[in-house]
């Protein structure tokens, strides 16, 4: 259920980030537009907008906040991510304090609101792009089925001889390793193919999970942080695998 309100409150945020950019743009598209039916409409989006704009900058912020952490990365890390939380604080001091800052408030702002959309374009990009509903629903399905758990009580050794292929469910679909049982104990785990997004992400869980199962010779091992979804979708594999195997 994490990466379920990770996402939701990421799109939260994009979503209201995106309405409080487009009142400029609105703006003028207003004088430029001539057709009186139009012109009426967006003013009415407009004045809305305007009329809610402190409203959706608290939301973004509040979105931004627990969607950071939520996240795989520590929000107290430098990202894209944290940046664009920072430059929200930066265009919420400028807005209540406009008083005070004077004439220039506007032309502040208004960089702030450029340089927060080329932000979060870049962290979008950083992430590996928009996550859409199938994934939160996959993981949701993977959360709740018991097979994946990794606290149970965990097989260990006698294993039949032999490699087996297993999938799991990490930040995508279809993760899929090759666990080699040599004398009745894990001997290898290799990475054959995935889905997964953002080789910052994934490339620590990738490269810790598998010597750590193999060290402790158990899929019960603790995931890495900054890399939680792919941890687990090694630890998945790893255990579909090796149920595969027997005792």
């Amino acid at each position: 259920m994490t990466l379920f309100f990770n996402i939701l409150f990421a799109w939260i945020a994009v979503i209201s980030g995106i309405l409080l950019s487009i009142i400029w743009i609105l703006k003028i598209l207003q004088k430029k537009i001539k057709i009186d039916c139009n012109n009426e409409l967006l003013i009415k989006i407009n004045k809305f907008l305007r009329k809610n704009h402190i409203n959706l900058g608290y939301l973004f912020l509040l979105s931004s906040f627990i969607h950071g952490v939520l996240s795989s990365y520590s929000i107290i890390s430098f990202n894209y991510g944290t940046v664009g939380l920072i430059i929200g604080l930066l265009l919420w001091y400028t807005f209540i304090n406009k008083k005070n800052i004077g004439k220039t408030w506007m032309q502040r702002h208004r960089e702030l609101t450029a340089l927060l959309i080329i932000v979060t374009t870049l962290h979008i990009f950083e992430v590996g792009g928009f996550v859409g509903l199938d994934k939160v629903v996959n993981s949701i399905k993977s959360d709740l089925n018991p097979k994946i758990s990794t606290n149970e009580s965990n097989i260990r050794g006698d294993y039949k001889d032999g490699v087996y292929e297993g999938t799991g469910y990490g930040y995508g679909p279809d993760l899929k390793v090759l666990v080699t049982i040599k004398d009745g104990v894990i001997n290898e785990i290799s990475i054959v193919s995935h889905n997964e997004s953002g080789e910052r992400f994934y490339g620590p869980a990738f490269d810790s999970i598998p010597k750590e199962i193999i060290d402790k010779q158990t899929y019960n091992v603790d995931v890495v942080s900054g890399s939680t979804y792919s941890s687990k979708g090694v630890i998945e594999a790893a255990r579909d695998a090796l149920s595969k195997a027997g005792k």
